[in-house]
């Protein structure tokens, strides 16, 4: 990747600069814990099952037809198979898993060094996630001042990779394309959408971030 000409950065936040893994992770192992009985299953057999969960009704905010707080109550009600609990009692019953995930959110390895080596930058976020949780997850990490802007699903009106929200967030700061770079960890949602908007983009993933952070960091020192 060429920096050249580079003079803002797009950012995703899930699993980019925060580690929602981990979040997740550590979450889980505090939700299951009441519910274990219902299982056959270890634990670790159950994670997957609920990432698929956590897969399938994220989509569907994605695609606008449920809200943040319908999606988690869905999740909810898949895994556990009791599709007819009400709002009360799903909001009830997932709230140990939304206290443990507040509890363990931390930046990727690197990330904090990375944001700090890129202040000549223009710096926006671009999130699927909602728009309230993601702010809040930025002022806890400590890092809601590196971004002009945080760019989310509410705010665009579209879900990543639907270009409109890229477009949304290059027009508040009356950004080129050719002159930006894309940073995050899913190639469906964040590379390619980007790079068919003429964008430059840089894929982070597991057990890579500081790797990948550091070279970014010294490509774009002297953009």
């Amino acid at each position: 990747m060429s920096a050249s000409g580079i003079t803002a950065l797009l950012l995703d936040l899930d699993d980019t600069l925060f580690d929602d893994s981990h979040a997740t992770r550590q979450a889980f192992s505090v939700f299951i814990g009441p519910h274990a009985s219902r299982f056959s299953e270890a634990e670790a057999e159950l994670f997957p099952r609920w990432r698929a969960c956590v897969d399938r009704h994220w989509r569907r905010f994605e695609q606008g037809e449920l809200t943040m707080a319908q999606q988690r109550h869905e999740r909810l009600r898949d895994f556990l198979g009791l599709p007819h609990i009400s709002e009360d009692e799903a909001a009830r019953l997932f709230q140990p898993y939304m206290d443990a995930y507040r509890r363990h959110r931390r930046l990727t390895p690197g990330a904090a060094a990375f944001l700090d080596a890129t202040r000549h930058l223009v710096r926006i976020v671009v999130s699927n996630g909602g728009a309230e949780q993601q702010r809040a997850k930025l002022a806890h990490l400590g890092i809601a001042h590196h971004f002009r802007h945080v760019v989310t699903v509410e705010d665009a009106g579209a879900a990543k990779p639907d270009s409109r929200i890229f477009l949304h967030a290059l027009a508040l700061e009356n950004l080129a394309p050719e002159h930006c770079l894309m940073v995050g960890d899913d190639p469906e949602r964040d590379i390619e959408p980007a790079r068919r908007l003429g964008m430059a983009a840089c894929q982070v993933s597991h057990g890579r971030h500081a790797a990948v952070f550091q070279q970014l960091s010294l490509q774009l020192q002297n953009a």
